[in-house]
């Protein structure tokens, strides 16, 4: 609970035109210093994780238009390095916290993949991040959690999407076809 208020007023403070080394991420508690390159509403307070996205942007036309399109939204999601359950790499968490007129997501990434793996993986979870935010009434758990428990289901992968395993698989294709031709 004490994490939880501390990050709103935090957000208030960035919202409120606090500068960015000032700022704090309310789900890690680690500060976001001006280095973060990343669009304002794609965040992480890991160095690594950051490098990463800004990689995905550069190389991936795909991760690019869905960072695009979270920043054309009401919200703003965190990528942070964790350990999702259920034996995955990556997850977005179904908790949504309301604050300041914004929803927050957060995006949970096993950062200890090869770099490709995780910056489809985040691609991946940004496309499932981004279904939660193209849905304007999903501003709790348990809507989201319903959102994905009855209506987006893949075959034998319940919580899963077509549009996002589709996402994954064009960003790790074209940040591929990039580094290949950078070896050319």
């Amino acid at each position: 609970m004490i994490r939880r208020s501390i990050g709103t007023l935090l957000l208030a403070f960035s919202l409120a035109g606090v500068s960015s080394e000032a700022r704090m991420s309310p789900m890690a508690g680690d500060t976001v210093g001006a280095e973060c390159s990343v669009g304002p509403r794609v965040r992480s307070s890991h160095a690594y994780l950051r490098a990463m996205i800004d990689e995905a942007i550069l190389r991936s036309s795909t991760f690019r238009r869905i960072v695009d399109a979270i920043d054309a939204t009401d919200g703003i999601v965190y990528v942070e390095h964790g350990d999702c359950k259920h034996g995955v790499h990556t997850c977005l968490v179904l908790n949504v916290t309301a604050a300041g007129g914004y929803r927050i997501l957060r995006v949970i990434v096993d950062a200890r993949q090869p770099d490709w793996d995780v910056m489809a993986s985040i691609g991946h979870e940004l496309r499932h991040a981004l279904e939660v935010l193209e849905d304007p009434g999903l501003v709790d758990t348990a809507r989201v959690y319903l959102f994905y428990a009855q209506a987006h289901q893949e075959k034998d992968r319940p919580f899963e999407t077509r549009a996002a395993i589709d996402a994954g698989f064009a960003v790790r294709n074209e940040v591929s076809s990039f580094a290949r031709g950078r070896l050319n």
